[in-house]
């Protein structure tokens, strides 16, 4: 659910600067996820958000004195002062998530993660990546993510798609080829 609350509120904000560019959007999209971590590591200044006790005015003075102190556009601000008065903050994380996800598409990129054994280096991320791109046909960007449970190999995943590579999927595949339970 917490999805489709999140999507009108990063779509309004997209469009409103999608025509500044791809720059632009990345700049809002961080700066909103450092609001999202301020209230994630204080839950009790996200309550300050969701009390009836504290009025609207004191709230929208709090937004003013975070957005001056990170520096936020002002369409940012206008952002956040609309999910506080719609008592929506707690779902800025998943603005943040879909406001990249669209500049992502703007910018023909795809993410994903790989999953390996132990941890890769900066050039053999480099490396799945420039692969992944070849086979998309785009770029890709891949987060490596430690699976101690992987014995061998590595597993992709792009998006709904996923290439597994692990030792454990190369046993299942031959087996299944030899019909061995």
């Amino acid at each position: 659910m917490s999805r489709r609350i999140a999507r009108p509120y990063a779509a309004a904000l997209y469009h409103v600067l999608e025509k500044e560019g791809v720059t632009v959007l990345r700049q809002a999209e961080t700066q909103l996820a450092a609001v999202a971590e301020v209230l994630r590591q204080d839950p009790a200044f996200l309550r300050a958000f969701e009390v009836p006790s504290v009025t609207p005015t004191s709230k929208r003075e709090l937004i003013t004195t975070v957005a001056k102190a990170v520096g936020l556009r002002p369409e940012t601000t206008r952002l956040l002062e609309v999910m506080t008065e719609h008592v929506r903050l707690r779902f800025l994380p998943e603005v943040v998530d879909m406001l990249r996800t669209l500049a992502d598409r703007r910018e023909g990129l795809q993410r994903g993660r790989v999953e390996v054994p132990a941890a890769l280096d900066p050039s053999q991320v480099a490396a799945l990546n420039t692969a992944m791109a070849h086979l998309l046909g785009g770029r890709v960007e891949l987060a490596a993510e430690v699976r101690p449970s992987l014995l061998a190999g590595f597993v992709v995943r792009v998006g709904s798609r996923v290439w597994d590579a692990s030792i454990e999927a190369q046993l299942r595949r031959f087996a299944a080829s030899r019909d061995i339970s």
